[in-house]
C-alpha cells in the first residue's frame, strides 16, 4: 500500500443535517482506526451544512467535501462512492454519529475472513446515542460463519430477517466496480433495500458480528418517518419501484439467485399492502389500489404474496360502491398534493 493511501473510504451523503454534523463529526474523530479517507457529499443543502462539512475537512487529513445540486440520497451515495479510492467503502448517513470501534470492528470482521461485504449491528437513538437502549436495528440472531452471499440472504430470509441498511456495512469497492452496482437514483427511499439486495448475492464471502457502533437517530419528520399522508404516498410509490425492480431482478439471474428475490419481493410485497392498509381513508386506499390494478402490479402482487382475502376485501368494497366513483389521480404521488421530490434525508 502506497504512502497516503487508505484501506477504507467512509462516504457521506449531506442533505441540511447542520444541526447533527457535530455529533457525527464527534463520532468521525473518536475513531480507534485511523486508517480511513472520509467523502462527504453536500447535496443541494440549503442551511449550514456545506459550511460546517468545509471547515470540518480545512482541519482534518483525509476529508474532502463534494458539492452537488440536490439529485437525492442515491446520486449522493454515487457521487462518493465514484471518488472513493479504499479497499472498502463504508456508509454513514449525515444524521446518525458512531461510536468509537466502528470502523475497526468493521475491518477486524472483513480481513479476518478475507470477506467481500460484513453486516454489524446498531441501534436507534433520538438525541444522543444511548437514549433509546434496546432498540437495535437488526433483532434476530444472524450466524457467525463466512458464507455466500446467496446462502447468507437465504439464511436470513429463514430466520425471518433479512436487512436492507447500507449503512452498518463494509464492502468491497471492487466488487462494486467490477458489477457496476449504483443506487437507483429515481427511487426516494427505500433504496437501501434494493442496492443490498444487488450487492449481497455478488459476494463470494460475507458476515456478520452482532457489535452494535452504529447510531441510527430517529428523526419523526423525516421521509421514512413523516405519517403524513403526503409522505405515506411518497414511500408506497418508492416502495412499489422497489418491488419492480427485484421482480426484474429475479427474471435475469441465475434460478437460485432468481428464488431469493423472488423471495424478498413477496417478503416486501406483505409490506406494502400493510403500507396501503395503513393509509387514508377507504377512498384514498381504493384510489391507490385502482391505479396499481391498470398495470397489472397488483395482480401480480396478489398472487406471488397470496393474499387472496385482502383481495377479496378490497372487491367488496368497489362492489358495494363504499368509496364512490375512483376517478383517481394519474400518480400516487400526485394523489399526495404534489410532485415527487428527491430530498437525502431519511
Amino acid at each position: 500500500m502506497s504512502t497516503g493511501e487508505r484501506p477504507v473510504s467512509v462516504t457521506i451523503p449531506a442533505y441540511n443535517v447542520a444541526r447533527w454534523l457535530p455529533e457525527l463529526f464527534a463520532g468521525l474523530d473518536s475513531q480507534t482506526f485511523r486508517s480511513f479517507e472520509t467523502i462527504f457529499v453536500n447535496d443541494g443543502s440549503t442551511d449550514d451544512t456545506g459550511r460546517l462539512l468545509e471547515e470540518y475537512a480545512l482541519s482534518r487529513k483525509g476529508v474532502k467535501v463534494l458539492h452537488q445540486a440536490n439529485a437525492g440520497v442515491s446520486a449522493a451515495r454515487n457521487t462518493g462512492v465514484d471518488a472513493a479510492s479504499g479497499t472498502y467503502v463504508v456508509f454513514i448517513d449525515g444524521d446518525d454519529t458512531v461510536g468509537p470501534a466502528y470502523l475497526s470492528d468493521l475491518v477486524d470482521l472483513a480481513t479476518k475472513h478475507d470477506l467481500d461485504f460484513g453486516v454489524c449491528n446498531g441501534c436507534r437513538f433520538r438525541e444522543r446515542p444511548g437514549d433509546m437502549d434496546g432498540h437495535f436495528l437488526i433483532v434476530l440472531p444472524k450466524s457467525e460463519e463466512p458464507k455466500t452471499g446467496v446462502e447468507w440472504m437465504e439464511a436470513a430470509l429463514a430466520g425471518g430477517e433479512w436487512c436492507g441498511y447500507v449503512y452498518m456495512n463494509i464492502i468491497r469497492r471492487e466488487l462494486l466496480c467490477r458489477h457496476q452496482i449504483r443506487f437507483a437514483e429515481d427511487i426516494t427511499c427505500h433504496e437501501d433495500l434494493l442496492w443490498n439486495a444487488m450487492v449481497q448475492p455478488k459476494a463470494a464471502r460475507m458476515a456478520y458480528a452482532p457489535k452494535y457502533n452504529y447510531y441510527y437517530r430517529y428523526v419523526p419528520d423525516s421521509i421514512i418517518n413523516d405519517k403524513s399522508l403526503k409522505n405515506r404516498l411518497r414511500r408506497i410509490d418508492a416502495y412499489r419501484m422497489v418491488i419492480e425492480y427485484l421482480w426484474k431482478l429475479a427474471e435475469a439471474e441465475a434460478p437460485r439467485v432468481s428464488a431469493v428475490m423472488k423471495r424478498l419481493a413477496v417478503e416486501h410485497g406483505r409490506i406494502f399492502l400493510g403500507m396501503i392498509a395503513q393509509t387514508g381513508s377507504l377512498r384514498q386506499r381504493l384510489a391507490i389500489y385502482a391505479e396499481l390494478r391498470k398495470t397489472g402490479f397488483l395482480a401480480r402482487l396478489f398472487r406471488d404474496t397470496g393474499q387472496s382475502g385482502h383481495l377479496k376485501r378490497i372487491v367488496r368494497a368497489w362492489a358495494y360502491g363504499l368509496a364512490g366513483p375512483l376517478a383517481g389521480p394519474s400518480s400516487l404521488t400526485e394523489e399526495a398534493g404534489g410532485q415527487r421530490t428527491v430530498r437525502s434525508d431519511k
